[in-house]
């Protein structure tokens, strides 16, 4: 989509930087035992040094994430939301049958297309919650086309950004992540008034955007996917790292490198 401005991401009204560089290690989930950094991707929980400092915030309507059953729970920036909003976000693996007790007249869904209103064009109290889809776009538009309950709800959309996603796809860069998308419906739904209340939603986000942006400013003489959107990393902008990782070539592509330890799946391509 051609027009299409990237938003800014620095007045994100967040400073995940402080508290999230103390966790500097792999720990085991309080839940299931697996190690992981930060939070752990299947029981949405935080690792235990963050528990009880992460940003909590409550949203004005309820919200389901319906995670597709091939969607990595390790690639999805969904439980971002979940991580902050817990009363109000529920992740969902999908099935056949997970939507039977949800009345589509009054669930909307987050999806664009012709018949699509923007969030802010729907009545106040005419929803009681918003369904998002969670996966491949391919795989939206799969599960939309089998449930016949996704099909009558009331497809919501939000105003288009440029997408600050480090993972390339091979989309318009206005398909912006998931992350992205629910936190721009429920800004946009605040209309011209709105002041920061759920910037939350991108604490982690721009943690990690962040990261690699100062992880490629450490090593100029390394440049980003090349099929990523032009400029995508702020060399003359980014505070390069004070203490970079050393690059460790990723053998599934020839001179690239990646930063799986945090999911990011950062890919350089060398000159």
């Amino acid at each position: 989509m051609s027009g299409v401005q990237a938003y800014d991401i620095e007045s994100l009204k967040v400073d995940p930087k402080p508290l999230l560089d103390s966790c500097s290690e792999r720990l085991p989930c309080d839940t299931c035992g697996k190690k992981t950094k930060f939070f752990c991707y299947f029981c949405c929980r935080p690792v235990a040094p963050l528990a009880g400092k992460i940003p909590q915030i409550r949203l004005p309507f309820k919200m389901d994430v319906l995670k597709h059953a091939k969607e990595l729970d390790g690639k999805s920036t969904a439980i971002h939301a979940k991580l902050v909003a817990p009363e109000d976000i529920e992740i969902i693996t999908y099935t056949d049958s997970c939507l039977r007790d949800v009345d589509p007249s009054r669930t909307a869904l987050l999806f664009p297309g012709a018949d699509a209103k923007d969030i802010t064009e729907l009545e106040p109290g005419s929803f009681d919650r918003v369904v998002v889809i969670d996966g491949t776009w391919s795989q939206a538009k799969g599960m939309i086309h089998n449930n016949v309950r996704l099909q009558l709800m009331q497809k919501v959309t939000v105003k288009p950004r440029k997408t600050r996603f480090w993972r390339y796809q091979n989309l318009d860069e206005s398909f912006m992540a998931t992350i992205e998308a629910i936190y721009f419906l429920y800004r946009d739904s605040v209309g011209d008034g709105y002041g920061g209340e759920y910037d939350a939603l991108m604490y982690f986000y721009k943690y990690f955007y962040d990261f690699i942006q100062s992880e490629y400013a450490a090593h100029p003489e390394k440049h980003y996917h090349s099929k990523h959107q032009q400029g995508y990393i702020a060399y003359d902008r980014a505070e390069p790292s004070k203490n970079p990782r050393p690059l460790q070539q990723d053998t599934r592509a020839k001179c690239s490198y990646d930063f799986d330890e945090l999911g990011l799946d950062a890919v350089f391509d060398q000159q």
